[in-house]
């Protein structure tokens, strides 16, 4: 097993070579020895941050689910792309083209009314997702985090900025 780490601390208290001094630290320490001693053969191996940025996105991934003890994990193959994925997708989505994505959104802004079929859950999810959209004129915006509002796009559209956007990088080097 190899392990990559961007903190030296960790890596050296791990490896023996520094004491783990903190009180907080030490039921974490100890239970990384018993881990440590499942495997035949470590090595360890320090990072900057900036070069651990897959590793952190691994352990969040790992974080968010139960793996039972005694369970083989099969490898995981991971490609990487000449292109952003969301360029992968645009020609090959097969989606409803006959309303926008945000149409519901739209309708309850604009004249106050839910879809046909509706639960009052689902009522209440469309009310809280309001909050983030703004109609200015006839067209829908959507707040962002930072305050910026982002033009909402009827699917042909949203293709056609994309293909330019797509043109506009290739031919500029972008």
């Amino acid at each position: 097993m190899e392990v990559f780490g961007d903190t030296n601390l960790v890596l050296r208290q791990i490896q023996g070579h520094w004491k783990t001094r903190d009180v907080k630290f030490r039921p974490c320490h100890a239970y990384l020895e018993l881990l440590v001693g499942r495997f035949d053969d470590l090595s360890y191996t320090h990072l900057l941050r900036t070069q651990n940025q897959f590793a952190n996105a691994l352990a969040t991934l790992a974080s968010m689910i139960d793996i039972p003890v005694n369970t083989t994990i099969r490898s995981l193959l991971i490609e990487s792309r000449s292109v952003p994925t969301y360029c992968c997708l645009i020609d090959e989505a097969e989606l409803d083209d006959s309303l926008p994505r945000y149409h519901d959104i739209y309708q309850f802004m604009r004249f106050n009314t839910y879809p046909k079929v509706v639960m009052s859950k689902d009522k209440r999810a469309l009310r809280q997702l309001t909050t983030w959209f703004v109609i200015y004129g006839e067209t829908l915006y959507k707040r962002s985090a930072d305050g910026m509002l982002l033009l909402c796009l009827y699917r042909p559209s949203a293709n056609r900025v994309m293909r330019k956007l797509r043109y506009n990088r290739f031919q500029y080097g972008v």
